[in-house]
């Protein structure tokens, strides 16, 4: 099976996502920033790089540059999995040759999965994931599939470090009840 380098500086969410890919058959490697990563993908030679962007050392887009340049792996193939999702971020990822860019509160774990084994040519090809930033509507069709898992998933994992998620913008505030 393929070998897939994991760059990712939260040891919780590499310890996930690489559990995952491991349930699914593949090797992984990981490394923690992008200047671990460079070492790793040049003596390793990875079929696919999954990387963060905001990382110590190295970022993931000085990575990628760093990776398109260099004769041993410019033609891995590279993920982008971040948390940043304006539009200047993705023409920036499209731009050094990206193979995919995906924006973690927009994926699940299983969207991962099958966006890697299409990536790697492992499964039959299935709706493209667009790098276009999805539409309320497609976030919020998304989001429906399952919003109790999501939720209890989100509000029991370690990846939250304690920190509530956002309120979301689309209900209004309620109001205690007035006494009477």
């Amino acid at each position: 099976m393929a070998k897939i380098l994991l760059v990712e500086d939260d040891s919780n969410l590499r310890e996930i996502y690489g559990a995952r890919l491991e349930a699914e058959g593949y090797e992984i490697l990981t490394a923690n920033d992008g200047e671990e990563a460079l070492a790793i993908a040049v003596k390793e030679k990875p079929n696919l790089i999954i990387t963060d962007v905001m990382m110590p050392k190295i970022s993931g887009f000085d990575m990628l540059d760093i990776l398109r340049t260099t004769p041993e792996t410019k033609d891995v193939k590279v993920i982008v999995m971040t948390a940043l999702s304006q539009d200047d971020d993705r023409k920036r990822g499209t731009d050094l040759g990206v193979d995919q860019y995906i924006v973690k509160s927009q994926v699940t774990l299983d969207d991962v999965v099958t966006i890697v084994k299409e990536a790697l040519g492992d499964a039959p090809q299935s709706a493209p994931v667009s790098n276009a930033p999805a539409s309320d509507d497609a976030q919020q069709a998304q989001a429906s599939d399952s919003p109790e898992d999501v939720e209890d998933f989100v509000a029991n994992s370690p990846l939250m470090n304690g920190t509530p998620p956002a309120p979301s913008t689309d209900s209004q505030p309620q109001e205690p009840p007035k006494e009477q």
